[in-house]
C-alpha cells in the first residue's frame, strides 16, 4: 500500500498578521509534523512512506498537482491549518481526481480545534483529533488488512456513501514525548530547508516540547496539555543531525525553557556529550535570566527569539506577558553582552493602539530594545481565541464569520483577519510596512548584519530578505483577505 503525506501548496491561504509576501524567501521549515508520522509508519509497519512538500519549492497548484501524479495515492494524509482551508481543499480535490479510492485523512491544529467542520470537509474520509503516531500507524494495519477503523482511538470517520459520521473515543495521550520516534532527515531535502539568521551552512527545525503552559488571549496554540521530551532523546537526535553535516537548530517549540533549571540541565548534557552544534529557540522574556543566557551560549545557542509582543506597559498585561518594558530591556541587553543574537516579536494595530502615532511609538521603543532582528505581525483575531471573542462581543465580526469558510474553504468569503476597531487594513498595512522600513532600513541594522556576515550562506538568506521587504513594499491591502 502506498502512503503519501502532504504539506499542500500556500496559494490561496488566509493571509492573516503577516503578508504573503513576507513568506517565501524569509525561512523554510521542514515539515516536521508528517515526518514524526513518516518515520513512525516506517518503523513500526512493513510500508514506505513517502513526504510530498510543495512549500519547499513554492509549487502553484497545477505544479503541486503534476508532482502527485508521481505518487501511489492509498493513503494520503494531509496537514491542516484554519488558515490553510482554500489550499487544503483543492489538495483533497486533486487527490480525488488522480484516486477517486484514496482514503484522505487530515491531521494538524485545525481538525484538532474544528473537528466538526473538519470531518465535514468535501472528499474527507477521516481526522486525526491530536498525536497522529499512533493512530496512523493503526489506520495503516487496518487499511492494509480490509478491516474497519472503527475503534481506533482518536479517529472520525466519514462513510463515502451516506456521509454519517462515526466519532471513536479519544486518544489517551501520554504526558511525554519520549515514545515518539524522531524524524530521519536523511530521507527529507535537508539542504534545501533553512531558517533565518542562522550561521552555519545546514540548518533544521526540531521540537522539544508540545503544546504551551501559558494562556496568552490571542495565541493559536492548543493548550490542552503541555508535554516535554527527556532531554537525551533530544540529544539523541541532535547527534543524529550532527552526522549528516547539519550543524546547526532551531528549536521551535511555543516554549523551549519551562525554566531555567531545565535549559542548565540541556546544555550540561550537550557539553556532557561533546556535541559541538549551534542552536536557537523561543521563549519568553518572563523567567528569562542572564546566567541561562550565558550558558546556553557557550553550549552553542547563538540565537533567543522572545514574544515580547508590545512595547507599553499596558499592552504587556492585556497580552498576559508577566512582564514590562524594564524586563524586557534588561533581557535583550543581556543578549547583547553575552553575545547572542536576539529576535523580538512585535504585534501592531492592537485593541490598545487607536492611532497610527500610537503604533509608531510602539516602534520607537521597541527599537530601544536593539534586537538583531524584528518579526512585525498585525495583531490577528485567530478563531478560536479569547482576542476573537473579544472582537464578536465589541460587534467588530459576527461571532460564525468563519463558518461559511469551514464548511465550504473555495467559497471565497471574506474573514476578519485584523483588528479594525480604530484602524482600516490600509493603515495597519501601511504601518506594517512602516515598521519594517524603519527597523530594516537603518544604518546601525545594515551595518551589524554585513560585520556579521561569515559565509555565502548568509549572504544569499540576507538578499532573500532584502526582497521580502520589496515585495512587501508593494503589497496591497487585498492581501489580508480570503482569497476569491
Amino acid at each position: 500500500m502506498a502512503i503519501t503525506l502532504v504539506n499542500p501548496p500556500e496559494k490561496k491561504r488566509v493571509w492573516a498578521g503577516i503578508a504573503e509576501s513576507m513568506s517565501y524567501g524569509v525561512y523554510c521549515f521542514p515539515p516536521l509534523a508528517l515526518m514524526y508520522l513518516q518515520a513512525s509508519i516506517e518503523k513500526r509497519t512493513s510500508h514506505r512512506c513517502e513526504v510530498y512538500d510543495a512549500i519547499v519549492d513554492d509549487m502553484d497548484h497545477p505544479e503541486f498537482e503534476a508532482g502527485l501524479k508521481r505518487h501511489d495515492l492509498d493513503f494520503v494524509g494531509i496537514s491542516t491549518y484554519t488558515h490553510s482551508l482554500p489550499d487544503v481543499q483543492m489538495t483533497i480535490n486533486a487527490v480525488r481526481k488522480l484516486n477517486p479510492n484514496a482514503h484522505i485523512s487530515l491531521g494538524g491544529p485545525h481538525p484538532i480545534m474544528f473537528p466538526d467542520y473538519a470531518i465535514g470537509l468535501d472528499g474527507v474520509d477521516s481526522i486525526c483529533l491530536g498525536d497522529g503516531d499512533d493512530a496512523i500507524v493503526e489506520m495503516v494495519k487496518a487499511l492494509d488488512e480490509g478491516r474497519s477503523m472503527e475503534g481506533i482511538p482518536g479517529l472520525w470517520l466519514k462513510d463515502r456513501r451516506s456521509g454519517q459520521i462515526t466519532k471513536n473515543s479519544a486518544r489517551r495521550e501520554p504526558k511525554t514525548l519520549d515514545w515518539q520516534i524522531w524524524p530521519d532527515r536523511s530521507r527529507t531535502r535537508f539542504r534545501d530547508y533553512w531558517v533565518p539568521g542562522s550561521k552555519q551552512p545546514l540548518v533544521t527545525t526540531a521540537i522539544t516540547s508540545k503544546g504551551c503552559p501559558h494562556s496568552c488571549p490571542f495565541c493559536f496554540t492548543y493548550k490542552k496539555q503541555y508535554r516535554i521530551r527527556d532531554i537525551d532523546n533530544i540529544l539523541d537526535e541532535m547527534e543524529h543531525c550532527v552526522s549528516l553535516g547539519i550543524t546547526e537548530t532551531f528549536f521551535v517549540d511555543d516554549l523551549f525553557t519551562p525554566n531555567s533549571q531545565w535549559a542548565m540541565k540541556f546544555c550540561d548534557g550537550i557539553e556532557r556529550r561533546g556535541l559541538k552544534f549551534n542552536w536557537g529557540y523561543k521563549t519568553t522574556i518572563a523567567g528569562t535570566t542572564r546566567e541561562q543566557i550565558r550558558r546556553c551560549r557557550e553550549a552553542g545557542a547563538t540565537k533567543m527569539h522572545f514574544g515580547v509582543e508590545s512595547m507599553h506597559n499596558e499592552g504587556l498585561e492585556q497580552h498576559d506577558k508577566h512582564c514590562d518594558t524594564d524586563d524586557c530591556h534588561r533581557v535583550f541587553r543581556w543578549c547583547r553582552e553575552e553575545g547572542v543574537r536576539s529576535v523580538a516579536y512585535i504585534m501592531i494595530g492592537g485593541p490598545l493602539e487607536t492611532s497610527t502615532a500610537q503604533v509608531e511609538a510602539n516602534l520607537e521603543e521597541m527599537i530601544k530594545l536593539d534586537a538583531d532582528y524584528a518579526a512585525f505581525a498585525i495583531y490577528t483575531p485567530y478563531p478560536g481565541t479569547e482576542a476573537f471573542e473579544h472582537g464578536a462581543k465589541l460587534g467588530l465580526y459576527a461571532a460564525d464569520c468563519w463558518d461559511k469558510l469551514m464548511k465550504d474553504p473555495l467559497c471565497g468569503v471574506k474573514v476578519p483577519v485584523c483588528w479594525e476597531e480604530h484602524l482600516t487594513r490600509e493603515q495597519l498595512l501601511d504601518a506594517l510596512k512602516m515598521c519594517h522600513r524603519r527597523f530594516y532600513f537603518r544604518p546601525r541594522f545594515i551595518a551589524r548584519q554585513l560585520r556579521a556576515l561569515q559565509s555565502p550562506q548568509e549572504f544569499k538568506r540576507l538578499t532573500d530578505a532584502a526582497l521580502s521587504l520589496v515585495r512587501l513594499e508593494l503589497t496591497r491591502p487585498t492581501a489580508h483577505e480570503a482569497p476569491i
